[in-house]
């Protein structure tokens, strides 16, 4: 039995800093989008949530991924929160900024460095 198309392609799910990373993997299309939004709206179900989605080892992702990440976008933003992208790979670069998609994701190229925690005073 294999698993369902989410479980593939939601790699990881775990805390990093402040935020919460979701490493994302695969083809994110209209097969997988479902599963995978239902797991971001679970994400994002409360408020000031800081969303950080690792894009870079998706191999492929349709107007469907593209959707879901705007929907998880949307519910961070209307909650107080923050939606960041991490991606490097041209294709997808392309679709994100696409100028008639007027997306405007936040994207980085790199999972940011944690900063050690400062000393009690």
């Amino acid at each position: 039995m294999t698993p369902p198309p989410a479980m593939v392609c939601v790699q990881e799910v775990r805390s990093h800093g402040d935020c919460t990373l979701v490493v994302l993997c695969g083809e994110i299309d209209i097969h997988t989008a479902p599963g995978i939004t239902w797991r971001l709206d679970v994400l994002t179900h409360t408020g000031d949530v800081d969303l950080l989605i690792d894009l870079r080892p998706v191999e492929f992702v349709d107007v469907a991924g593209v959707r879901l990440l705007d929907r998880a976008r949307a519910r961070t933003s209307g909650r107080h929160g923050r939606l960041r992208l991490i991606c490097t790979r041209p294709a997808t670069l392309h679709l994100l900024n696409h100028p008639a998609l007027q997306l405007d994701f936040d994207i980085v190229d790199q999972l940011p460095v944690l900063l050690p925690p400062q000393a009690a005073a």
